[in-house]
């Protein structure tokens, strides 16, 4: 079933074939899960929140028209799944700074001088995304790591394209800033370090 568009496959769960059911869910299984993961910081909890959006997904087929793609479709139930998931959660702090936000990045595959100077900067681009509140790290997401176009982010999300360029704009902005931050204290960090190595 490869060759059938996701269209394809959905009229055929509507026809009866489980097949088709699960051709979708394998073919895009690992991209919701991506998704959620990023939007929960959380492995287990990413998990269970993958399954409930195909659980979800199958009963709700029969509401999808066509007016959009497939994919946005079934981000944007993937989304409101979740926040209403989080909506429902106290906040918990569930991994340290850097570990909320693994996985943004792929590991590096260089030699290990130039891996560990690589690996060192994406843990401090990490930790400067951590400190985005969630409305800005997941519009960067969605236009930087995914590619989605200002119509595709508004049409995944239900915010308007002027908010979604606002957004945008701002989060850029305030990674920047953030960035900047981190790397001064990571700069006066090593500093400190330095010093201590020569006064002993």
């Amino acid at each position: 079933m490869e060759e059938l568009t996701d269209e394809q496959l959905v009229e055929q769960v509507r026809q009866g074939h489980s097949d088709a059911y699960r051709a979708l869910v394998e073919r895009h299984k690992s991209y919701i899960y991506t998704v959620v993961y990023r939007m929960v910081a959380h492995r287990e909890t990413a998990e269970d929140l993958t399954q409930d959006v195909f659980v979800k997904l199958f009963r709700s087929l029969v509401y999808f028209r066509g007016d959009a793609k497939f994919t946005t479709w079934l981000y944007r139930m993937t989304v409101n799944l979740v926040t209403d998931y989080r909506r429902s959660q106290k906040r918990k702090p569930y991994e340290t700074l850097l570990e909320k936000v693994k996985g943004w990045f792929a590991e590096p595959r260089e030699q290990p001088e130039a891996a560990a100077l690589i690996r060192d900067e994406q843990q401090r681009m990490q930790a400067a995304l951590a400190a985005l509140p969630d409305k800005y790290r997941l519009i960067l997401y969605l236009y930087h790591y995914r590619q989605l176009s200002y119509q595709e982010i508004s049409a995944a999300t239900g915010l308007p394209v002027k908010t979604v360029e606002t957004r945008l704009y701002r989060g850029k902005a305030l990674l920047k800033e953030q960035w900047l931050e981190v790397n001064a204290h990571e700069t006066e960090q090593s500093a400190r370090r330095q010093a201590a190595a020569i006064s002993e």
